[in-house]
């Protein structure tokens, strides 16, 4: 949802994602690939209606696993989970994913040079640049507890996490630069 990704290009076998975060859907959903020439190799240990060939034809007294990817969803979909992650996956393709990128690594740089301002008060935990260089920041409060800065920020309505010895920015394309401010200013008077 964040990154440009082609399965073909890089000749993946499978590929996971979870749905809710980067990919703006809802907590419970993902999505799965897998390359049709493996597909047959992989052992089905679990059975259900959604996995067959013949789907909805519950008079069959044989069945056979579907060739496409449905063959490892053996149990009833989230159909509302499904539904929402359409809609989430429609509004990234209507983005572009390129403009995504573009925007996240944009305001992954601002955060980075809003932090370095104050190096006195905030160390880096994060790669600045590079190739590693993605829509996550991670950065210490110098001299604080981070939990106490972490739970400051949520109770002032900072969306954040608390992660690797710090305090970790995760913002999207539609993260503006007043919201990125506000957060690193409400994190200095803490």
């Amino acid at each position: 949802g964040a990154i440009p990704f082609d399965v073909q290009q890089i000749q993946a076998d499978f590929v996971m994602a979870d749905g809710h975060k980067w990919m703006l859907g809802p907590e419970g959903t993902a999505l799965f690939y897998s390359r049709r020439e493996i597909r047959d190799q992989i052992s089905l240990n679990q059975f259900g209606w959604h996995m067959v060939e013949a789907r909805g034809d519950f008079e069959q007294e044989s069945w056979q696993p579907s060739t496409s990817g449905t063959r490892f969803e053996c149990g009833s979909p989230n159909m509302l989970g499904i539904h929402a992650l359409n809609a989430s996956l429609a509004l990234i393709e209507q983005t572009g994913i390129h403009e995504i990128h573009r925007r996240v690594i944009e305001n992954t740089k601002y955060i980075i040079e809003l932090l370095n301002q104050h190096r006195n008060r905030i160390s880096l935990i994060s790669v600045p640049d590079g190739e590693r260089l993605s829509g996550i920041v991670t950065f210490r409060m110098n001299g604080s507890k981070q939990q106490d800065v972490y739970h400051a920020l949520m109770q002032q309505g900072v969306i954040c996490a608390s992660r690797g010895g710090g305090i970790r920015f995760s913002p999207h394309f539609y993260t503006s630069r007043e919201k990125i401010e506000k957060a690193i200013g409400i994190a200095l008077k803490i």
